[in-house]
């Protein structure tokens, strides 16, 4: 009897917790800017940036695809990302497509090294038929961090 009692509960809670993680992507400047960027992509015409830091020299660049959303998304980026934390710009960017997964850690931790590739469908304010996939390095001998972001559509079943 206990348990069925606190089954409400606890799809209560996992609603709330699901809910509050959305609104707190809605309200994240990153994730608004990410969002807005992947949703101009096009059914076969992928949209792909490229962020690349470089703590050593203190500099940072990013690779955007020639339009016009990945320039505005570029020139957004680069003031509003960590040049000496590559893994937190990684970290925040994978937050904002699945805010209740934990990539490379707790807050607290700091990975010598993380390299990755993951795709997703759903992400918060992205159209359902966007995947954006995001490709990572940092921490890797002899390469710059990076984070490479690319958006695709697909076509919508007729």
């Amino acid at each position: 009897m206990t348990q069925l009692r606190a089954t409400p509960l606890l799809i209560a809670t996992v609603i709330l917790a699901t809910g509050c993680s959305t609104l707190q992507a809605q309200r994240d400047p990153w994730c608004r800017q990410l969002a807005a960027y992947a949703n101009t992509a096009q059914v076969d015409a992928p949209r792909s940036i490229e962020l690349v830091t470089d703590w050593s020299r203190w500099s940072k660049r990013c690779e955007d695809d020639g339009s016009d959303a990945g320039k505005q998304f570029c020139h957004w980026l680069i003031p509003n990302t960590s040049t000496e934390f590559a893994s937190a710009n990684i970290r925040h960017t994978l937050a904002c497509l699945d805010p209740t997964a934990i990539h490379a850690g707790r807050l607290r931790s700091t990975p010598v090294y993380i390299t990755g590739k993951v795709e997703v469908y759903g992400a918060p304010m992205i159209n359902e038929d966007v995947m954006v996939t995001v490709e990572y390095a940092d921490g890797i001998e002899g390469q710059l961090p990076h984070m490479k972001i690319q958006a695709e559509r697909t076509p919508l079943d007729d």
